[in-house]
């Protein structure tokens, strides 16, 4: 075989060599192209659609407060209006946490000491002592959109337990948040007890901001 045969061989090898290749990785960019075909058809999770949301995220607690007393027990409250800012939306990313604490009169036993808000799970340092057990509601106050059917039971997080939401809460810009309590029960047996209190709502999440 001459020298000029043995190097049509080699490269007719080559060449083969490099259809294959070519095979191989037209294979793999369609299998690529399927894959992107299916997740821009698919629906984006709640998760995505908030990140897609452009703008700084920064830690956000959104409070509010009412007063209460012993008149209220049996009865839906007056609601904590809590206004979300112009800036962007607020993103709630755990389930509210509610306190209350006595603040009248100014000789109570408990005065200006946190409290919960239920019975259950009820620890040790305030049994027998001024308590309450709450139920609540969530509302969007600008749209009257109701969160739940009725009111809920004591889902709360607590200062030693932050307990994350089924999925995150989007709160537009200017939305009006509105919590009603329903005061299922209160006891106040202290030695000096209360003759009001007040009812403590943390919002917890952050704000999409652009600065």
């Amino acid at each position: 075989m001459s020298a000029i045969d043995d190097n049509l061989a080699k490269i007719s090898a080559a060449l083969r060599i490099l259809d294959k290749r070519s095979g191989q990785l037209q294979s793999v960019v369609q299998q690529q192209a399927s894959l992107i075909a299916e997740l821009q058809s698919r629906p984006r999770t709640i998760t995505e659609e908030i990140d897609q949301i452009p703008g700084r995220r920064i830690e956000t607690v959104l409070s509010g407060e009412v007063i209460f007393d012993v008149t209220d027990e049996g009865k839906r409250g007056n609601p904590i209006l809590i206004q979300v800012s112009q800036d962007g939306p607020f993103i709630m990313t755990h389930y509210p946490m509610a306190l209350w604490r006595p603040t009248l009169p100014t000789t109570a036993t408990n005065y200006e000491r946190w409290r919960p808000v239920s019975t259950y799970p009820l620890p040790t340092q305030v049994v027998g002592t001024d308590i309450i057990d709450l139920m609540y509601e969530l509302q969007d106050g600008g749209s009257q959109r109701n969160f739940q059917n009725a009111p809920r039971g004591p889902l709360f997080s607590r200062p030693d337990n932050i307990v994350p939401c089924a999925v995150p809460t989007l709160w537009s810009p200017n939305s009006a948040i509105a919590f009603f309590p329903t005061y299922n029960s209160i006891t106040w047996d202290s030695q000096t007890p209360p003759t009001q209190g007040t009812l403590h709502v943390d919002l917890i999440g952050y704000r999409i901001v652009n600065l």
